[in-house]
C-alpha cells in the first residue's frame, strides 16, 4: 500500500474528503476498469502499467460499495466490491461470471483519488490495495440485481489452512519421520520402526526405549 502524498494529506487534514475509487479487475479476456466519479476518466503515460494510457468507465457512486481494508496477521481481511442497481444481466456477463477460470485467482487492484471542495484532484492517485479475486456472486431481485466480488490479499495464497496434523508431517516433508517414531514408541515397539520386519514388541507393559529408532545417530558422530 502506498502512502498519500502531501497534497492529498493536506486535503484530509482540512476535513475535505471527496474520494474517487478506481478498480481494475482482471477478468480473462475482458478486464474491467471502473471509477466512482460518475464520469469516464483516462490517464496518459504512467509508471504503473495498469494505469498507463488506461480508461476507467464512470459509475454512479450511489450504486457502488467498496469495503474497507482491514489488516490482520498474515495479510488483510477479505475486501468486497459490490455493484447494485443492475436492471438485467446479459448472456456475455453471465458466461464470464459463471466460469471461475475467468476470474478466480486473477488480479484485482484498487486506487483512491482525494479531491478538494471544488472537486479537483488533490495530490497523486494512491494505490492502496492489490489482491486476488476469490469469489464472484450475483444477488438481489429480478428488477435490481447485484454483483459482488470478494478479493483477498496475495498473502492469503501462502496462508491457507493446511488441514494437516502432526501425524501427516511426512507427507509434506519426506525426511521428517518423527511422527512414525512417536507412534511406534507409544505402542511399545523397539528397534527401527521405519523398516519393515525390524520392529519387535517391547519387553514389559511399557515396552523398551530405543534412543536411536531411526539409526541416524551414527551420521552425527
Amino acid at each position: 500500500m502506498s502512502r498519500m502524498d502531501a497534497a492529498a494529506s493536506a486535503a484530509l487534514d482540512g476535513n475535505v474528503i471527496r474520494p474517487v475509487f478506481f478498480a481494475y479487475l482482471d477478468f480473462l479476456g475482458d478486464p474491467l476498469r471502473a471509477n466512482t466519479a460518475g464520469q469516464t476518466m483516462s490517464f496518459g503515460a504512467m509508471a504503473d502499467p495498469d494505469l498507463s494510457n488506461a480508461t476507467f468507465d464512470g459509475i454512479d457512486p450511489k450504486v457502488v460499495s467498496i469495503g474497507p481494508v482491514r489488516m490482520k496477521d498474515g495479510g488483510s481481511e477479505t475486501v468486497r466490491a459490490k455493484l447494485s442497481g443492475i436492471v438485467g444481466l446479459d448472456d456475455a456477463l453471465l458466461s464470464i461470471v459463471g466460469n471461475p477460470a475467468n476470474w478466480q485467482g486473477r488480479t484485482a487492484r484498487l486506487w483512491r483519488m482525494i479531491r478538494d471542495e471544488h472537486g479537483n484532484q488533490a495530490g497523486a492517485l494512491q494505490h492502496y490495495y492489490t489482491g486476488y479475486m476469490v469469489a464472484v456472486s450475483i444477488g438481489g431481485s429480478p428488477t435490481s440485481q447485484t454483483i459482488e466480488v470478494s478479493i483477498e490479499s496475495y498473502l492469503a495464497a501462502f496462508a491457507d489452512a493446511s488441514n494437516r496434523t502432526y501425524l501427516t508431517q511426512e507427507d509434506y516433508d519426506p525426511g521428517d519421520l518423527s511422527a512414525r517414531a512417536a507412534v511406534a514408541l507409544a505402542n511399545g515397539i523397539s528397534g527401527n520402526p521405519l523398516v519393515a520386519g525390524t520392529p519387535t514388541p517391547g519387553v514389559g507393559g511399557g515396552g523398551s526405549y530405543d534412543s536411536d529408532p531411526f539409526g541416524q545417530l551414527e551420521n552425527f558422530r
